[in-house]
């Protein structure tokens, strides 16, 4: 799989599995939601600042998705470590970037069946400020 599969697995699955880096150097898989924009895959921090996949993001590490349902991370992350998966970058989307209300209807049409909880979470002032665009590994 090559960006171009990471484009459509980010597009048509619920629920992808990122994949940092401890600060020990262990990989780590994370279950988090993603949305595409006209080609563009982007994911938001549910959790803002706080979570452990964005501080890995931010601390620079190496990140990537896992090729497959990465709800396997919700039930057994090191299942989802074993995967193949494809090496990405992730640039930061500032909060008043025109993109996020895309992003945010993209959130309400895909997730639609979640729950609501869960979906304003990924509307939240916290989590818009925590969004990245997904580009290929240079």
């Amino acid at each position: 799989m090559g960006f171009a599969g990471v484009v459509k697995l980010l597009d048509e699955t619920k629920v992808v599995a990122v994949v940092t880096t401890r600060q020990n150097g262990d990989p780590v898989a994370t279950p988090i939601w993603s949305m595409v924009i006209d080609g563009v895959p982007y994911v938001r921090s549910v959790f803002g600042e706080t979570a452990w996949w964005y501080k890995h993001v931010v601390a620079g590490r190496p990140v990537a998705f896992v090729d497959g349902d990465g709800s396997i991370a919700e039930r057994d992350r090191d299942a989802a470590l074993v995967l193949p998966r494809v090496d990405v970058a992730l640039e930061p989307v500032p909060a008043d970037d025109p993109v996020q209300g895309a992003i945010d209807a993209e959130i309400e049409r895909k997730y639609e069946g979640a729950s609501r909880s869960s979906v304003d979470a990924m509307l939240a002032e916290t989590a818009i400020a925590c969004t990245f665009r997904v580009d290929p590994r240079a």
